[in-house]
């Protein structure tokens, strides 16, 4: 990460709506250490895929498979937005994995360890905006009041389990778009 003291991430998140930068060009203005090294590492996945993050709003990268529907986004901390308040900088998350109505993650039904970690990684809602709260079911169980299937600072393990369920959301997305 550059000198943050004098980083004002106020202005650098600002000044995005005109800049739309590519994410590799801020990364390491909002992470470092394994953050980095895991967000970049994700992030080269999905280039490598022809899943290419594209600007969306501030700190956040929309991943779109075809016809435009959402493959995942990824979101860096430090926004003022309310429903970013979980997290500020030095932070990074993958979201909007929910795709064609979550019907991709039946694929994992019989996997404990894929079930186990999204399970982990719903959000509960906090009623930051008035969308909520919503009630989704998640491979086969049900979340009352959830906000979504959101990754915050995955590890190794984690990167490589949302890489396996991308793939998987993508593959559903071309198949029944």
């Amino acid at each position: 990460m550059n000198n943050t003291s004098e980083i004002n991430y106020e202005i650098l998140i600002k000044e995005q709506k005109t800049t739309k930068p590519i994410i590799e060009d801020i990364i390491d203005k909002f992470l470092e250490g394994d953050k980095l090294k895991n967000a970049m590492d994700f992030i080269a996945f999905l280039r490598d895929n022809n899943m290419n993050p594209r600007w969306h709003s501030a700190n956040s990268w929309r991943v779109v498979g075809k016809k435009g529907k959402g493959v995942c986004r990824i979101d860096l901390g430090g926004t003022k937005n309310a429903w970013h308040k979980h997290f500020g900088v030095g932070d990074w998350q993958i979201s909007d994995l929910g795709g064609l109505e979550r019907k991709y993650l039946d694929e994992f039904i019989s996997n404990d360890e894929i079930k186990e970690f999204v399970w982990a990684n719903i959000r509960p809602c906090v009623r930051c905006c008035s969308c909520g709260p919503r009630s989704h079911d998640y491979i086969g169980k049900r979340f009352d009041e959830s906000c979504g299937f959101i990754v915050k600072n995955p590890d190794v393990k984690g990167v490589q389990i949302v890489k396996k369920l991308v793939e998987t959301n993508k593959r559903h997305i071309y198949e029944n778009a």
